[in-house]
């Protein structure tokens, strides 16, 4: 039986599964154009073409753009290796991208856990060694300038938002022993890569934590209250309270901010 050596549009676009626009279209940007056109317009490809269209559409599977498609089709065999290589890196790229991504969805989901908590509860719980970048010390205590210094300490260290890090505050114990009112925070913080021995140790150890909803004003409630538990329970607290932000609050309603408190016990 003698073989058809040449295809319709339609019937190579129906054996390999892609619509024949496509084929109009890579014919129309010279990426793959039939062996033989007659006066009426009709296109007629070769069936030894099929391989070429199967190396175009493999390369569209992965993402590669058509103009590289089309220099690997008119160059050399080390072109298509170097198109391979770029490409490999670029979802390598792409890959911890999406690792990150994940991490801080994984990250919020548990600190909307954490902020689930009972409000106000004071839990006894046990920290391995962590390190946190720390902003300079701060000695403007206004909102603006602390806000201002949130964001630069994020800018510098990480690539995603404000809201899209661990991030927080902190002020010496000694402070808020002396005056559970005292606002001046020394240092805001971002966390670091694991182990990054460069940034400031939160040492490992017993903490005591506490959630707390509420607004600004009323920040000094929880400091009392840990002040309070630590003197009745006869606890020495060392180094900082750290002030982690679990939940923004946002405009319509700034009574949801959602932090938590932890503090070393010596």
């Amino acid at each position: 039986m003698k073989t058809k050596r040449f295809l319709k549009t339609s019937e190579l676009a129906a054996l390999v599964s892609i619509n024949k626009r496509t084929l109009h279209y890579y014919d129309d940007i010279g990426l793959f154009s039939p062996e033989r056109r007659e006066s009426n317009g009709y296109r007629y490809y070769a069936l030894s073409q099929i391989m070429d269209l199967s190396i175009i559409l493999s390369l569209r599977e992965l993402d590669m753009p058509l103009s590289d498609i089309k220099a690997i089709l008119t160059g050399s065999f080390n072109d298509y290796t170097l198109s391979l290589k770029n490409k490999k890196q670029e979802v390598d790229t792409k890959i911890i991208e999406l690792h990150n991504i994940r991490d801080i969805i994984s990250r919020k989901l548990a600190y909307i856990e954490t902020a689930e908590r009972s409000h106000m509860t004071i839990n006894d719980i046990f920290l391995e060694n962590s390190y946190l970048i720390l902003s300079e010390p701060i000695k403007d205590q206004s909102l603006l300038n602390l806000i201002d210094k949130a964001h630069k300490l994020v800018d510098e260290q990480s690539s995603y938002t404000l809201p899209n890090n661990e991030y927080g505050s902190m002020i010496h114990t000694d402070k808020k022993i002396e005056d559970p009112l005292s606002e001046e925070y020394d240092f805001l913080y971002t966390d670091a890569p694991v182990s990054d021995e460069s940034g400031h140790l939160k040492p490992a150890g017993r903490y005591l934590s506490l959630v707390y909803q509420g607004t600004e004003e009323s920040l000094f409630l929880p400091y009392e209250k840990l002040l309070q538990y630590s003197r009745e329970n006869g606890l020495q607290l060392e180094g900082f309270f750290y002030e982690k932000v679990l939940l923004d609050s946002i405009q319509k309603n700034q009574d949801n901010t959602v932090i938590e408190i932890q503090v070393k016990v010596k």
